[in-house]
């Protein structure tokens, strides 16, 4: 299941990624599962530091590649936290509205 989720969101977020240039990385930590790392335009699963680390659980990342959950009203609510650069955080949550 958790290998699952991870491609699946490798997937999703490809798809999102095109035509964008993160300078700095992200690393999305999916609490229990497993990390992808974008860098430049790609998303890879990977255990490797980042600029950037957004954490949270599956349930709060399925939301968030659907469209049901903006990344920003997540992290206000606590449903996500982030560690380190919060402008890279804040152009990874531009990617979804």
């Amino acid at each position: 299941m958790t290998t699952d989720f991870l491609s699946i969101a490798q997937a999703a977020l490809a798809d999102r990624l095109k035509g964008e240039h993160f300078e700095k990385s992200v690393s999305l930590r999916i609490k229990e599962v497993g990390n992808l790392v974008i860098k430049g335009d790609t998303a890879e699963i990977s255990d490797d530091r980042a600029d950037c680390a957004i954490i949270a659980d599956q349930p709060t990342f399925e939301k968030i590649l659907k469209g049901e959950l903006n990344p920003i009203k997540a992290a206000m609510f606590g449903k996500l936290k982030i560690a380190g650069d919060a402008k890279t955080a804040m152009k990874f949550g531009g990617l979804f509205g």
